[in-house]
């Protein structure tokens, strides 16, 4: 099968569990499908960008600021507002009116996605009564995948992959006797996620 916006490949895997024949190729790929939207789940974000900008909308948090799901780039963006709450974003901002944060899409030294607008000129958000009364138009999610989730993506599809060879929970090895298969994120998984996981943010 094909790996749909996986966040690793497949020669990533089989290099990791020192596999060199293409017998497994369809397993370890439906792994990596599960494995990625598994991560994904856990940190409340996808870590690939969209082709297209879409647009969807947001209840603002202040009169200055919105939270909004990952931004990838500022190509195709779009901000709208509905002044009158009337169900029509009558009201577009120049790109000198907000500010895209964090600032220059960098966190402790690591490319990040764009996670607010924070309004700068004379235009503040409409908040009313928790009404998504801003529109963003964006192509969401990540540019790339970091490294540490491409790690936990290699290290959660083979928990996924070994966990078929243990149909009850415990996988019997020469060397070490029986060993208990976890279930859920993998321990060192739920290590390297920790700094990418999320809260939702206010959407309509």
């Amino acid at each position: 099968m094909a790996i749909t916006n996986g966040l690793c490949s497949l020669s990533d895997v089989k290099t990791a569990m020192s596999v060199y024949d293409n017998t497994d190729d369809g397993r370890i790929e439906l792994a990596i499908n599960t494995a990625s939207r598994m991560i994904e789940a856990a940190c409340n974000r996808r870590f690939y960008a969209d082709t297209n900008a879409t647009a969807r909308t947001y209840v603002a948090t202040t009169y200055g600021l919105v939270l909004t799901d990952d931004i990838s780039t500022t190509s195709g963006l779009i901000v709208k507002t509905d002044t009158g709450a009337t169900g029509t974003f009558d009201q577009t901002w120049a790109s000198t009116d907000y500010q895209l944060e964090p600032l220059n899409g960098i966190v402790d030294g690591q490319s990040w996605p764009y996670t607010q607008i924070r309004a700068i000129q004379s235009l503040t958000f409409p908040f009313d009564y928790g009404q998504a009364l801003v529109q963003v138009t964006a192509k969401w999610g990540w540019s790339a995948v970091p490294d540490p989730i491409k790690q936990a993506g290699i290290i959660q599809t083979i928990a996924i992959f070994k966990a078929a060879e243990a149909p009850f929970g415990a996988l019997g090895l020469a060397e070490t006797g029986i060993l208990r298969i976890r279930t859920g994120l993998h321990p060192t998984v739920a290590g390297l996620i920790a700094p990418y996981r999320r809260d939702p943010v206010l959407v309509a």
